[in-house]
């Protein structure tokens, strides 16, 4: 029993000191005196460390840079005024779809099946008294059909992208992502009433989109294009002629 005990401390021993991750180091009672909590002070100091070189970004330090399809033929104006008005916005996030795998003994296990993005990326505006930036989205959505037929129109006609920017202290990028194939699906209510003379603080919009990628590792290039370009390139190297 006591052979079975020590062999499983070493085990775990083994896995806690993995190469990857240092751990916290244990203080020696010889050495530290023997003071209870050094080792919790530890895990402590090291957090102070990590935060102050790492930091934590603020949730009101972003930016985001509305890019409507060139149809809808609005100036720079109008989109920096979305930008200075944007009161929120929700980052997207991705799912993997999985499928459970049947051909295998034993306990059961999924595999991934297909790559899901989140339904739809939800933003906040600062409304403004002649509703000029809530007629902005309408306008968009009228590029999707037609309110004469309500005929549909193609989708490559009112797509947009989404830049979404985190930012430091000193109001500089620190991530950001673009939004593809982005469209304005939802524009939501404004509620009035007698009951208040406070001022409309804000309307929100839901925007549709296919997926996003990460603009420190792509930039402005849909990931597809840039794998293709690569790919392409390669084939061309391969079959130049080599000079003697």
């Amino acid at each position: 029993m006591a052979d079975n005990t020590e062999k499983g401390q070493e085990l775990l021993d083994n896995a806690f000191a993995s190469p990857t991750i240092r751990p916290i180091p244990t203080p020696v009672p010889g050495e530290t005196g023997g003071r209870p909590g050094r080792g919790v002070s530890s895990a402590i100091d090291q957090l102070r460390t990590e935060l102050a070189s790492g930091g934590m970004p603020q949730l009101n330090r972003f930016q985001v840079n509305i890019n409507p399809p060139e149809i809808l033929g609005e100036g720079s104006i109008a989109l920096r005024r979305m930008m200075i008005r944007t009161h929120s916005v929700s980052l997207p996030g991705n799912t993997l779809d999985t499928i459970p795998d049947n051909n295998i003994y034993g306990p059961n296990r999924n595999i991934v099946s297909g790559v899901q993005f989140a339904d739809a990326v939800a933003m906040k505006f600062i409304m403004d008294e002649r509703f000029d930036i809530k007629k902005y989205f309408q306008q968009w959505q009228k590029l999707m059909y037609s309110d004469a037929t309500w005929n549909l129109k193609y989708y490559s006609e009112y797509i947009g992208t989404i830049d979404i920017f985190v930012l430091d202290r000193n109001f500089r990028p620190t991530a950001g992502y673009r939004v593809w194939e982005a469209y304005p699906s939802t524009i939501g209510s404004v509620e009035f009433t007698m009951a208040s003379n406070e001022f409309v603080k804000d309307f929100s919009v839901d925007f549709n989109f296919r997926y996003w990628s990460d603009i420190a590792e792509y930039g402005t290039q849909q990931p597809t294009n840039i794998h293709r370009r690569t790919r392409e390139s390669e084939r061309r190297r391969l079959n130049s002629p080599v000079d003697d």
